[in-house]
């Protein structure tokens, strides 16, 4: 049985719309109004619409200050599902100014816009939290047996260290690694190895383009002080995201242009090379399913489904040649039960998962992630899910990634089996979550819809959130090639992950001189948090001088 939502009314004059709406099925309905019973009853019909609100079961309370809702209702009856303030005013020829006044007290939070009185219009609130700017922040981690820290870059700074995987975590993509690891543990003998994964990398990738990668440089006297960190002096030093610095030059220079640095780091852009490292160790045991996981970081467009960080999960295991399709088709049957299994907990869409050959698939037709992957060494197969609710994943839905080497180590009879499946994506799947940043907030009413660990299908919190757009037209330097992902990652850098959609809307080339134009629109919404016109402005403000000096174009 459904339960019942407490419904309250404020500010009701002749009591119609609350007796309309307390026929409702499953709703309780709370209708109060300023004025006494006495002057209320008066009015038109409103007699017989008390009567049929409290004939329903209605409670219906009279001399109501909306300011002051506590002082008419006991701690315990102050739960509501939904509050309706139909035209609120302080009646007969109150000026904006008052009515804004009896909205700030009732909501304790200012307004910044005019009260629009004409034309009867639904306004409709929900809590959000404030817009957060975050300081620089410095990072520990263990690199070669040594403690080194580094700058985080600005676009990872509340991203870095949240726990989603720990053990009291009730967060869905836990969730969803814990019922997929429980599923191949009936399959499989298991062993975890989460334990110390380092988040650097050094070194070079190949075939990766590097404008994909989170570039670190651990250099001391570049990191911001203590007391400049407690003082809030120090400023993100966008440097240690995009750029490092030529010992041979004054200033900075795009990685793709090369540094002469002898050592060079980044962020784990995949939890593949630790896989591929315990099958070197002695004690990798064949037949064995070895369990990997943790955050990885990728710079990519923006999109819905595109994430610059995400949660991976790699199972690796050894298996006689000539048996490692068995494996893979096991690994994958156990892998379609337990999405099955949550799937069904959660909503009645239909799902389905397939094993696609990687030869059946164009790159054009990857979602980011796939794309990646398919750099990092070969693939054999993509692990495809779909379900039959619109707009998701719209490049494909590739969720997971087969590979297959060859284990010279112990026996050259041996192959192992590696596979690699994005969490983050898979919890947004079966949860119906339109947008990767909702899994990322820090608003508590995004894990209240999960408790004890349960997957649900989820329901958005905030309802009609303002949209802003901006143009942005500039020359391309010459000679040389426009780097659409840092553009791109300079957006979410300085928006704070505010920029939703990131579009060429035009582009042209001067045929004397061959310079290039190019111009983009951004439209700036937030999926949990306040907004502002202003704060969107100087956002694009800010925006504009950082591809100006980092990107090296010229502002039109």
């Amino acid at each position: 049985m459904a339960p019942v939502r407490r419904v309250l009314l404020l500010g009701e004059g002749n009591f119609s719309f609350a007796a309309s709406l307390c026929g409702a099925a499953g709703t309780h309905v709370v209708a109060t109004c300023y004025e006494n019973e006495e002057e209320v009853s008066g009015r038109g019909r409103a007699a017989e619409s008390i009567r049929r609100l409290r004939e329903r079961g209605a409670e219906v309370v009279f001399s109501v200050d909306c300011t002051k809702l506590k002082d008419y209702f006991l701690p315990e009856k102050r739960e509501f599902d939904c509050i309706y303030f139909n035209f609120p005013h302080c009646g007969r020829k109150a000026g904006v100014v008052k009515n804004r006044e009896l909205l700030a007290h009732f909501f304790h939070r200012s307004q910044d816009k005019s009260f629009c009185v004409e034309g009867a219009l639904n306004h409709i609130f929900t809590r959000s939290m404030p817009l957060l700017y975050f300081k620089p922040m410095i990072c520990e981690t263990e690199l070669e047996s040594r403690k080194v820290s580094f700058q985080v870059p600005q676009v990872l700074v509340d991203k870095i260290n949240r726990g989603f995987l720990e053990l009291n975590s009730n967060h869905p993509v836990r969730t969803v690694k814990e019922k997929l690891t429980a599923g191949l543990r009936q399959a499989f003998p298991l062993q975890n190895t989460d334990c110390c994964l380092s988040l650097l990398h050094e070194g070079h990738i190949n075939d990766v383009c590097h404008s994909n990668i989170f570039w670190i440089i651990l250099s001391p006297e570049e990191t911001p002080s203590t007391e400049e960190m407690s003082n809030g002096l120090a400023k993100p030093k966008f440097s240690h995201v995009d750029f490092c610095r030529d010992t041979d030059k004054n200033g900075w220079v795009n990685v793709q242009e090369g540094c002469h640095i002898s050592k060079r780091y980044y962020l784990r852009p995949s939890l593949l090379p630790y896989a591929h490292a315990i099958t070197q160790r002695g004690d990798f045991l064949p037949g064995t399913l070895h369990v990997l996981s943790g955050p990885v970081f990728r710079k990519c467009l923006i999109s819905p489904y595109s994430m610059p960080v995400f949660h991976e999960v790699v199972f690796v295991c050894a298996v006689n040649r000539g048996t490692e399709n068995s494996c893979i088709q096991m690994l994958v049957n156990n892998i379609k039960t337990s999405i099955h299994s949550l799937h069904q907990a959660v909503s009645s869409f239909k799902l389905s998962i397939n094993l696609q050959e990687a030869t059946s698939f164009e790159t054009a037709e990857l979602n980011d992630f796939a794309a990646f992957e398919s750099h990092l060494s070969k693939i054999q197969y993509f692990i495809c899910m779909k379900t039959d609710t619109s707009g998701f994943c719209e490049k494909g839905s590739c969720v997971g990634i087969i590979r297959t080497a060859h284990y010279e180590l112990v026996s050259s009879e041996l192959v192992v089996v590696f596979a690699s499946l994005n969490l983050d994506l898979l919890a947004m799947l079966l949860c119906g979550i339109p947008d990767w940043r909702m899994l990322w907030t820090s608003d508590t009413r995004f894990l209240h819809q999960f408790p004890r660990g349960e997957l649900r299908l989820f329901k958005s919190f905030s309802l009609y959130p303002p949209s802003y757009v901006h143009d942005v037209s500039f020359w391309v330097p010459d000679g040389e090639q426009f780097d659409e992902v840092a553009f791109h990652t300079i957006a979410r850098q300085v928006s704070g992950e505010m920029v939703i959609s990131l579009q060429l809307i035009d582009s042209f080339q001067q045929s004397e001189t061959r310079r290039k134009s190019l111009c983009y629109r951004l439209t700036f919404q937030s999926c949990d948090k306040a907004l502002s016109r202003q704060e969107v402005a100087e956002m694009q403000l800010l925006f504009r001088k950082e591809i100006n000096q980092r990107l090296r174009v010229t502002l039109r």
